[in-house]
């Protein structure tokens, strides 16, 4: 039950890989939509003649964070995508982002597991329905740093909450 409700902070991720120095939350997110997922990564097969495999050797899975956030702000949008804004208006020139960010997601519940990625390539899909009004969809493609880490576990704190 420690994802029944969470919170998800990023920024620019620093120079040499390091953790973003300041944190910014996104935003309301939508019930039951952030979900952390691994997917295979490549496999590599050696075969010998007639088809016999000899050695196989599996590459790192791809880990991905993924929300969807409820009625984004522009700062969140102008934050990701360099998008400006001028008198209460965002100009969309692009859904593209273009820095790496780190991300923390913490988990409700205090003692639960939390994550922290110091580097992540950041997908923005906009959207917007009669049922959900205006929402983007949020993925954090979890990259390893030069140091080889991909992210950590961190146990909640009353003062990850603060």
């Amino acid at each position: 039950m420690s994802w029944s409700k969470c919170k998800i902070e990023i920024g620019k991720t620093g120079e040499n890989d390091a953790m973003a120095a300041s944190l910014t939350d996104i935003g309301t997110i939508n019930d039951k939509s952030t979900t952390l997922a691994t997917e295979d990564g490549e496999t590599l097969t050696a075969t010998a003649t007639g088809g016999i495999v000899v050695a196989e050797e599996e590459g790192e899975p791809t880990v991905t964070i993924t929300t969807r956030v409820k009625e984004p702000s522009f700062s969140l949008e102008t934050l990701l995508t360099g998008n400006a804004v001028a008198d209460n208006e965002l100009t969309v020139k692009t859904n593209v982002v273009s820095d790496d960010f780190s991300v923390k997601l913490t988990p409700k519940n205090i003692g639960a597991i939390g994550i922290k990625a110091r580097r992540t390539h950041v997908s923005w899909r906009p959207g917007s329905s009669e049922e959900e009004g205006h929402y983007v969809d949020i993925t954090f493609k979890i990259l390893a740093c030069a140091d080889g880490e991909l992210y950590k576990k961190f146990r909640v704190a009353q003062t990850d909450w603060a």
